[in-house]
């Protein structure tokens, strides 16, 4: 059943549970960032996030602990923190703490075929010089020596301050990270990202770069976090880095498609920089999945099976308060999140419960919709996830109520032809159901983030609305990022046809990058920043524009 296991989270900067219980707390900034960094140059050191501003110079008082000690396991020889560390989830007592040790990342992680233990230390300062909390944790051949600790700071340590991790295997130490827990009192004031869409093959991880050089809250990923794709030549079809494998169906496949991604210093250094919360869309599995029917009919023998495996490999490579996939089935990542009395949060799952694509899946037709498109059974959500999320938006007490989830909300019909039948154009009935709760139950202040589509983009959303009209009450404002290094989908040219849609504000989509919201109790305020060139390692980032939702209005205007 869908609302077994469910999950709640207290977003103090995000929170998140693992399969040992553990969690992690993300560094959570109370200033927004600069508000015009007009151009960023690359950072010169990628393995340490920068400094706060507001970094407490002195550490709490409260009991230090020791630090375990953790023997070398046998054939241990080179550093196994290649791949970095993170955390997640945070909530209002804990965050989640992630590593996994890989000393060959790309060869199935190169680990003694043995569980190993693995100490970990939480502090105040990034000296480490006395530690708020400390522990050991075991990384198990099972789960490709993955970590997932719930890390939680005593009684008597500052619930608003940064936080510090690092984990330790015998002599070797990992990178540091930063992180916080959820605030638990009024928020003036917090900054987030939300990000999507990272084709290592497409581009460089420029934007990633910025990411870091943001002092941030959190970040929320929206998913397409590695692609699934067969390598490609550097220089085909526009290739500026190389899989280098063929297309992963199993288990150690995916297992090394993330280690690839995870060896990409501006990811890495993104993830070390604050906590993040991750979804995931198609591309962690295969393009355009549904459910359990693949994208090529003649693959579905085995599918299950290959999904099992990618959900997996997802769970252990991500710091998420979840335990891991236990079977073939439902796998829940859906949760509920909080920050303070400022940010109520839903994060969707879009590909797990949905009915298959209508009318073939096809694209750009400008053809009527079949038949099926219109009918009332079919789903993006599933009937149980849409039942959570009426159970959850606008019932956390806080001001602005989100949903975070995968693809296009907004109309973009044209001429009523559908256009994209895997976003919710393609699932018009579910698409209202959601925005006529909205209405119906006057949630205040609703914004919805969205990804998958690579274009930045911002539309309000409207319940009651006629295919392809602008005639319903406006009930929400939807801002779209482009992608993180993934190639465009819709040709800049066409840039005024889609401004002309009923429901779209302004769109860009010539451009990578990524949306920084900065949000009080009066505005939320999307800044669109985007890459010069994510085909060159050391471009630019500058922002592109500002749009800014009032609250008690659902509308942006250009900040």
């Amino acid at each position: 059943m869908f609302l077994a296991g469910s999950a709640a989270i207290v977003l103090g900067t995000c929170s998140s549970t693992s399969s040992d219980g553990a969690a992690t707390t993300p560094p959570v900034s109370t200033e927004p960032p600069d508000t015009d960094p007009a151009t960023t140059t690359p950072s010169t050191d990628a393995t340490m996030p920068p400094t706060l501003t507001d970094a407490p110079t002195t550490e709490p008082m409260v009991t230090a602990v020791a630090s375990p000690e953790t023997p070398s396991p046998p054939g241990l020889t080179t550093d196994p923190f290649t791949l970095g560390v993170a955390s997640g989830d945070p909530d209002t007592t804990s965050v989640i703490l992630w590593t996994r040790l890989a000393p060959d990342p790309l060869r199935g992680g190169g680990m003694p075929d043995e569980d190993v233990l693995v100490a970990w230390e939480l502090a105040a300062s990034d000296t480490f010089a006395t530690l708020l909390a400390a522990g050991t944790a075991t990384a198990t051949t099972d789960h490709a020596h993955s970590v997932h600790v719930t890390a939680t700071p005593p009684a008597g340590a500052d619930a608003d301050a940064e936080l510090f991790y690092r984990f330790r295997v015998g002599d070797f130490t990992s990178p540091v990270g930063r992180t916080r827990i959820a605030p638990t009192s009024a928020v003036a004031s917090a900054s987030f990202v939300s990000a999507s869409c990272q084709n290592y093959e497409d581009g460089f991880y420029t934007a990633h770069r910025d990411i870091a050089d943001q002092q941030l809250d959190f970040v929320v990923w929206l998913g397409d976090y590695i692609y699934e794709g067969a390598s490609q030549e550097i220089g085909a079809a526009g290739a500026v880095r190389s899989h280098g494998t063929p297309e992963p169906k199993d288990l150690a496949g995916y297992r090394d498609r993330y280690a690839l991604y995870k060896l990409d210093e501006h990811l890495r250094a993104a993830h070390q920089s604050c906590p993040w919360f991750v979804i995931w869309d198609d591309h962690e599995v295969e393009n355009n999945y549904a459910a359990t029917t693949p994208q090529d009919p003649a693959e579905t023998d085995g599918f299950v099976a290959r999904r099992q495996a990618a959900y997996q490999a997802w769970w252990e490579h991500q710091p998420v308060r979840l335990d891991p996939p236990a079977a073939a089935g439902e796998y829940r990542i859906s949760r509920a999140i909080q920050w303070g009395d400022l940010i109520g949060m839903s994060l969707l799952d879009t590909r797990q419960y949905r009915t298959d694509q209508a009318c073939g899946d096809i694209t750009f037709s400008l053809d009527p919709p079949c038949a099926e498109t219109f009918d009332d059974d079919r789903t993006l959500t599933g009937t149980e996830q849409e039942q959570w999320l009426f159970d959850t938006i606008g019932k956390q007490g806080t001001v602005w109520n989100v949903i975070g989830q995968q693809v296009v909300m907004a109309d973009i019909s044209l001429n009523g032809a559908i256009l994209n039948y895997d976003q919710w154009d393609g699932y018009p009935k579910n698409r209202e159901r959601i925005l006529r709760h909205l209405a119906d139950n006057a949630v205040p202040n609703a914004i919805v983030l969205s990804g998958d589509i690579h274009l930045a983009g911002v539309a309000v959303l409207r319940a009651g609305a006629a295919i392809g009209g602008a005639d319903g009450t406006p009930v929400a404002v939807e801002f779209v990022d482009t992608s993180i290094s993934s190639g465009g989908l819709v040709p800049p040219e066409t840039a005024d046809l889609v401004k002309s849609f009923k429901e779209i504000v302004d769109v860009e989509l010539a451009h990578r990058g990524y949306t920084m919201h900065t949000v009080t109790p009066s505005t939320w305020t999307a800044t669109y920043r985007i890459v010069e060139d994510a085909l060159i390692a050391d471009s630019t980032v500058s922002t592109y524009g500002r749009f800014i939702v009032d609250a008690g209005t659902a509308a942006a205007r250009i900040g």
